[in-house]
């Protein structure tokens, strides 16, 4: 993603982004849905990129939603579908972190604990979460919780790395 801001530049990108009106934050949204549902791709790359294309505030705001709209999908796909399909989506390689953390979570039901350990990957969290008895509602908490930290630290610890390293 650096070496593509870099070649293309981040002015350029930027106007782009500004000539496609709405449809540049919708895409975003949805491209960092996609990338938290199929677990193995990790939309952290594109909270990082979208602190640069889109300004600090603004891009948190969207990868904001699009981590609490994708985490939550993931939680539902894990209770209506059940193992099968989350070990599906996740990988073999994922599946051993999944039973690790499912382990956990039966002998510590606390929102607490969820919280802490979401920041780690939120979408391998969202849905061993959701092949357990923890309702939505103690989900939802945990998730905005650890959203507004790990969404802030991408967008503005991330972006400004990746700015730095693009100017030079």
């Amino acid at each position: 993603m650096t070496f593509g801001l870099k070649f293309i530049g981040l002015e350029k990108a930027q106007i782009w982004i500004e000539n496609t009106g709405n449809w540049a934050p919708i895409l975003f949204v949805v491209l960092c849905i996609i990338s938290l549902i199929l677990a193995p791709l990790s939309g952290s790359s594109l909270f990082i990129a979208g602190g640069a294309l889109f300004g600090k505030e603004f891009a948190f705001i969207l990868s904001f939603i699009a981590l609490i709209i994708g985490c939550s999908i993931n939680f539902w796909i894990s209770k209506k579908f059940g193992r099968p399909v989350v070990c599906r989506l996740l990988g073999k390689k994922n599946l051993e972190e999944l039973d690790k953390f499912i382990s956990r979570l039966k002998s510590r039901h606390s929102i607490l604990y969820i919280t802490f350990i979401m920041p780690l990957s939120q979408d391998i969290v969202s849905y061993a979460v959701g092949l357990t008895k923890i309702r939505y509602a103690h989900f939802l908490l945990s998730l905005i919780l650890s959203a507004t930290v790990v969404v802030a630290g991408y967008i503005y610890i991330g972006s400004s790395l990746l700015e730095v390293l693009i100017s030079n």
